[in-house]
């Protein structure tokens, strides 16, 4: 007889990208972005800009970038990204650029403590999100939509591009010229899969 404990076939593998990928799929599952498209396109341009801002990014620090809106909007925890094998740093990562729901920090502050860890793969997770949020076809789905809200959340995110490329040494203009460049959104989406 086997005595040996059964384990979950996901969790007996080493996570990668690919089952990110397949986990972020799930847990976004139904959830779709200002513009009502699929809301798990999102994390996954945020990986591809990590990799654009830095080629040399670790597998931890894509992962989290995957994850990054995970704690704030499936309801996981740490204990969860624990139990399906990922590392402290990946999980330090996504904890670092979540806001919980009653956290009564402003944006601005929270980009301040982001800065403030040191953490150099989450303020290049969050650079890789303002990016993708300042992506020209979602600034026009959202401008059609909300002129006054688009103002005000692009001058949010540019301003945290500012600080964190001061924080990190990273050359905003060279941030811009990606987002200017960026290539169209099924684009992005179709090479992660």
């Amino acid at each position: 007889m086997d005595t040996q404990p059964k384990t979950d076939f996901v969790n007996a593998m080493k996570v990668n990208v690919e089952l990110t990928y397949a986990l972020i799929k799930e847990l976004h599952s139904g959830q779709t972005d200002h513009s009502g498209k699929p809301y798990v396109a999102h994390p996954l341009r945020v990986a591809l800009n990590v990799r654009a801002i830095d080629p040399q990014a670790s597998d931890d620090v894509v992962m989290a970038a995957m994850l990054h809106d995970t704690i704030e909007d499936c309801g996981i925890d740490d204990e969860f990204l624990r139990q399906k094998g990922y590392s402290e740093e990946c999980i330090a990562i996504v904890n670092l650029v979540s806001k919980p729901e009653n956290d009564p920090r402003s944006y601005d502050q929270v980009i301040d403590d982001l800065i403030a860890s040191g953490n150099r793969g989450a303020m290049i997770v969050k650079l890789a999100d303002n990016m993708d949020n300042l992506h020209p076809v979602r600034v026009a789905d959202l401008t059609q939509k909300d002129p006054a809200k688009a103002e005000r959340l692009g001058a949010r995110y540019r301003a945290s591009i500012e600080k964190l490329c001061a924080a990190t040494g990273i050359n905003s203009q060279n941030i811009y010229t990606l987002i200017n460049n960026a290539p169209a959104l099924k684009t992005a989406e179709a090479s992660l899969g």
